[in-house]
């Protein structure tokens, strides 16, 4: 299986996702104009990863701000990734926050609350 390298723009997020390595990032701003064109591919990539897992995938959200549309993709993002769980494969969740950013922090909780993974919100020092 291939990886999947999707370079950030000012509207979206730079995504890696490497199969041989368990590893799924997303970091930058999610605020694509057209959300299903964006995240389609990353969702189908998923699903392929979810044929032949790793023993155990780590997906880490660094996200600085986030839409609507871009909230929900995540949370299909996540149920796809407790499939990989309930197939008794480790997931392990990484949700980084600007420390002052209680809007991000909140959301992480909310998908924490959802996914029912093993999820760990952490705290980053503000860029400003």
């Amino acid at each position: 299986m291939e990886n999947l390298l999707i370079r950030a723009t000012e509207q979206t997020a730079e995504v890696i996702l490497d199969a041989k390595e368990g590893k799924i990032s997303f970091s930058g701003v999610s605020i694509p104009e057209d959300s299903y064109t964006f995240f389609t591919p990353i969702l189908r990539w998923i699903e392929q990863y979810n044929e032949k897992p790793q023993g155990k995938t780590t997906a880490s959200f660094n996200i600085m701000y986030c839409n609507t549309s871009s909230s929900m993709y995540i949370s299909e993002i996540l149920r796809k990734l407790r499939k990989i769980k309930n197939a008794t494969q480790e997931v392990e969740i990484l949700w980084y926050y600007e420390e002052e950013d209680d809007d991000m922090r909140l959301l992480g909780e909310d998908f924490k609350r959802i996914s029912q993974l093993n999820f760990k919100i952490i705290s980053m020092p503000s860029v400003s």
